[in-house]
């Protein structure tokens, strides 16, 4: 037995700031023309709404390929199929059908199952698709009279939202208040207020567990080389506030400096990178800036290979003997560094910096990071938030949309859902703490007493926080 799934489309965005007119006089069903109040904006091959979106009797329609409106008639491409009465409002719309595809990934391509009819008598053009089993869903609307398109919508996971995901958080937020999404409560609104709760959440501690990523690869590190590109979602790229430990290979930890101790410890250092790549039999080496090197002649290093030079001139180096050897464009080139196993790192400019230059015998060892993440902002209903229990931003979601619907005043109606959010909360400050107690004892079995002039110091000296 197959399984459905229901694929939801709003229909809501087809009436952001359209055209509209009011029906003039009562209309028949088959009738073949609208008589209207005001025809400006209408015109051949347009699409309309007859009636209010979502309400039963509301139709979709098509004007005439050729007779153009006039007056306050305007003709159709067919007839309609409903009565309506006068004052009905009358809607140009972009577009008439919906297009629903799948994709195995969120930027894979896309196959289409369906093209379907926009359901005007409803909230939602609905699909019903028993094909797909995994990957992602994705509409769009198109004009069969002019075939254009839409942008996709986001990606809608085929088995639904998990519980981490900003839709899953907004559908039960809105369920929680018996709302629906609306120009009030926009989905930009929520995306907003989700990661306010994040950022409000996250300031009450500064390294929180679930924010951790351990024994992070960096990749390959080669001969040569004496930085990484730190990852995008390292929370403070700057300084080691963010970052545990970092170490290359089964090597031990690397020790940790800021930029002022970095500055000097690789005094003395001239770096750039090789402007071109260096080929076997060549002459010169040209180098980015070569301008902190000695321009009289002396030794460039570059990944493993050494290249002896005579002279240096607009940042190129005369070789004192042709390339036996190649390098890359862009390697990092050195005069008076030092190589071995790195043992310090600093990190700042996006990316992390280690001394001494790496050198041969620890050629393409792993680069392992442990740091604290930073959340991505949420922008989309796949993406998902960091915070361990969905509750949170739940209730802080529903307060925070319980308030815009207030005029910003917490009173009784807003109030249980702001109580929610912080005993939520604070449930989850709690587990964080677990396991970190502390016992105070003494360092004997018994206290003496002591006469009455000692002092507080004196009679808790035995104590282990006074050692």
């Amino acid at each position: 037995m197959s399984t459905s799934n229901k694929v939801n489309i709003s229909n809501e965005t087809l009436l952001q700031s359209p055209i509209q007119t009011f029906l003039s006089t009562d209309l028949a069903s088959a009738s073949a023309t609208l008589t209207v109040k005001n025809i400006t904006g209408f015109a051949i091959n347009q699409v309309l709404i007859v009636g209010e979106l979502g309400n039963e009797g509301t139709e979709l329609i098509k004007t005439h390929a050729s007779t153009a409106p006039t007056g306050s008639t305007i003709t159709l491409a067919s007839n309609t199929v409903f009565p309506h009465s006068s004052g009905t409002p009358v809607y140009v719309i972009d577009y008439d059908n919906v297009e629903v595809s799948t994709a195995t990934t969120l930027t894979g391509s896309k196959t289409v199952l369906a093209t379907i009819p926009v359901q005007v008598g409803s909230d939602y053009t609905t699909y019903d698709d028993t094909a797909a089993s995994t990957g992602y869903y994705f509409a769009r609307f198109k004009n069969t009279i002019t075939t254009t398109y839409s942008s996709y919508s986001d990606g809608i996971p085929v088995g639904g939202y998990g519980i981490l995901t900003a839709r899953y958080i907004i559908n039960n937020a809105l369920g929680m208040i018996n709302k629906d999404t609306s120009e009030l409560l926009t989905d930009q609104f929520c995306f907003n207020e989700i990661n306010n709760c994040q950022m409000e959440v996250l300031r009450e501690y500064k390294r929180w567990s679930f924010m951790q990523v351990f024994d992070y690869s960096l990749g390959q590190i080669l001969t040569g080389q004496w930085k990484v590109a730190v990852p995008a979602n390292l929370d403070d790229q700057n300084t080691n506030k963010s970052i545990y430990n970092f170490r290359i290979g089964t090597q031990t930890n690397l020790q940790y400096v800021d930029k002022q101790k970095w500055n000097e410890i690789v005094a003395g250092v001239a770096h750039t990178t090789l402007a071109n790549a260096v080929n076997v039999s060549d002459a010169t080496i040209t180098l980015t800036d070569a301008s902190d090197f000695d321009q009289n002649g002396g030794s460039i290093y570059a990944g493993a290979n050494i290249y002896q030079y005579t002279s240096i001139t607009s940042n190129v180096a005369t070789l004192t003997a042709v390339s036996t050897t190649t390098n890359n464009a862009g390697d990092d080139a050195f005069q008076g560094a030092s190589f071995g196993y790195p043992q310090y790192w600093t990190t700042f400019g996006g990316y992390l910096y280690f001394y001494p230059v790496l050198a041969t015998a620890f050629n393409m060892q792993e680069g392992n990071l442990d740091y604290y993440i930073k959340p991505i902002p949420i922008v989309n209903d796949s993406d998902s938030v960091v915070l361990p229990d969905p509750n949170v931003v739940i209730f802080y979601l529903a307060w925070k949309m319980l308030l815009r619907i207030n005029n910003g005043v917490d009173d009784a109606s807003t109030n249980p859902m702001y109580q929610s959010y912080s005993a939520r909360k604070q449930t989850l400050m709690r587990k964080e703490m677990t396991g970190n107690n502390f016992r105070m004892k003494p360092l004997k079995n018994e206290i003496k007493e002591t006469n009455n002039i000692d002092s507080r110091s004196t009679r808790l000296g035995n104590f282990n926080i006074f050692n």
